[in-house]
């Protein structure tokens, strides 16, 4: 299940319990939701800064054309 799917899900289940006035198990789904976003923007930020610093692409390119030259 990737990260849309996961929201959607948790996003469907949130809508439901509001209409059956379920508060506790709505709140605890909606920071479950936030938690996981958090930490997905958080880690995609963290992979964005490692790839720049590394300069990734460019170190790969030349990675893969080591033997060629």
């Amino acid at each position: 299940m990737d990260k849309q799917e996961i929201l959607a899900k948790l996003e469907m289940c949130i809508y439901i319990l509001e209409t059956t006035d379920n508060l506790y198990v709505r709140k605890q789904l909606e920071k479950i939701s936030d938690a996981l976003v958090k930490d997905w923007n958080e880690s995609d930020a963290y992979a964005q800064e490692i790839r720049e610093v590394l300069n990734y692409d460019e170190t790969m390119y030349n990675l893969n054309n080591i033997w060629k030259k």
